[in-house]
């Protein structure tokens, strides 16, 4: 490992002194001993190593034109790495290139520059997101090879609007609410909290626009071990191709019901007494119907729920007393206990925000391809992140945010030793989470494959 070569100054040799409050003062002073905060990217490269995701991506994606310089994997790599310790902008990765204690611990030489990086993202084609795609798809079956106890999978999609900034940012549009934006369509899976599929549109897209197709990229990611698919949308996708995709596909699916004035006509129709109250909840009541859209092939079955609406000055009389959700489905049940299930679906805004806050805060290139790679880079960030979480980590982060994981094990102060042709991470008995570190270190090696 190299030692650091720096000048330092003599006042800083003895100590600076900072009084942090009356009579406690505090000396900064400097070591050479080699040191990294992002203690937690080595079992982050760990898992990737693991799980044969550098493999995958050089052997799926061609963009270099040369062998010289790094391959593919090494510039997706850093990209997700640095999402992964919340990087915002391609300028934080210099905080990983000039980590040299980093560098000796995942071996590597050196890791992209932001220039580089964002010259590898430029370099993309349709074709080469294509490549992408399969190589993410490649890599959950590499993970559900080990997770074989996961065998049926709730799909939430949904469509996000990406507010960005810059006149020359290629798809950026005024969308329906009115922002300057991109617009990312996600699918995530309910169960694990993987993001499945993420597509980058741009601003002014419909948010159901192209919905078959991106649903049957989507399909080709999903593992050979999950039998099972049940989609769940909001209105967004309530047309007629995507009900016919489902049923072809075998997939069970409650999909938000526009309020069409026939619809809201049949429900009108509805009788009394095919209403049924909520046990919990007086206000609210279920029923369904048969009822088939305008040019649709057939009627499908409709989930209705009402709710009395509250009064408001003594005006109720002039409005409409009930307000109401429909939802269309090919799934069997009681119409309560599937909509409550559908209502489920508010936890992917959830994971949209998480996934938005933590890892992709900002799209920050001007041509649209790149921040689509940017994109799919931030993907591969999160769902490593989560893979450490659940294959690494004791079962009390199952649920853990992204941001507690960082925090934990992501952000571990340590000291990086070398000699005798090894090399060493030591890590501090004091720190509270220090245990779990080790778990996660110590169960990376039972993931490899052969």
């Amino acid at each position: 490992m190299k030692k650091v070569r720096k000048l330092v100054s003599k006042k800083l040799k003895r100590g600076i002194p900072l009084e942090m409050r009356a009579g406690h003062t505090v000396r900064l002073g400097i070591t050479k001993e080699p040191m990294t905060v992002h203690t937690g990217l080595s079992v982050f490269y760990a898992m990737a190593e693991a799980f044969g995701i550098p493999q995958i991506l050089n052997e799926s994606i061609q963009v270099k034109q040369r062998e010289s310089g790094y391959p593919e994997s090494e510039h997706i790599l850093a990209l997700a790495a640095n999402a992964f310790c919340g990087g915002d902008y391609l300028e934080d990765l210099e905080a990983l290139r000039e980590d040299g204690a980093l560098k000796a611990v995942i071996g590597r030489a050196e890791i992209p520059d932001p220039t580089t990086a964002a010259d590898f993202c430029r370099r993309f084609y349709a074709g080469q997101l294509l490549q992408f795609d399969r190589a993410i798809g490649a890599i959950f079956r590499q993970v559900y090879s080990r997770r074989k106890e996961v065998t049926a999978w709730t799909i939430d999609v949904d469509a996000k609007v990406h507010e960005v900034f810059g006149e020359k940012k290629q798809g950026a549009a005024y969308s329906y609410n009115g922002i300057y934006s991109l617009q990312p369509f996600y699918a995530f899976v309910h169960q694990t909290d993987e993001l499945l599929h993420a597509q980058l549109r741009s601003g002014n897209t419909h948010p159901g626009g192209k919905a078959v197709p991106f649903l049957r990229r989507m399909k080709r990611k999903i593992p050979p071990q999950v039998k099972t698919i049940y989609l769940r949308s909001d209105s967004a996708l309530y047309n007629r191709a995507v009900i016919c995709f489902c049923e072809e596909e075998g997939w069970d699916f409650t999909i938000t019901a526009d309020q069409t004035a026939p619809l809201r006509a049949a429900i009108n129709h509805l009788p009394e007494e095919a209403w049924r109250r909520d046990p919990k909840r007086p206000s609210i009541e279920y029923a369904e119907l048969s009822y088939q859209p305008a040019r649709w092939k057939k009627g499908y079955r409709y989930l209705v729920r009402r709710e009395i609406k509250e009064e408001k000055g003594g005006q109720e009389a002039f409005f409409e007393r009930f307000a109401y959700y429909v939802i269309v489905t090919n799934r069997v049940g009681e119409a309560q206990t599937l909509m409550q299930e559908h209502d489920a679906r508010g936890t992917s805004e959830r994971r949209i925000g998480q996934f938005t806050r933590e890892f992709l805060s900002h799209l920050p290139m001007g041509n649209f391809m790149a921040n689509w790679v940017y994109l799919l880079c931030a993907q591969l960030g999160y769902n490593l992140s989560l893979w450490m979480r659940d294959f690494a980590l004791p079962p009390s982060y199952r649920r853990a945010y992204m941001k507690k994981l960082r925090r934990r094990i992501g952000f571990i102060a340590a000291k990086v030793l070398s000699g005798g042709r090894q090399i060493r991470l030591m890590i501090s008995a004091a720190h509270l989470w220090y245990q779990d570190f080790v778990r996660a270190w110590e169960a990376v090696p039972t993931l490899r494959s052969g």
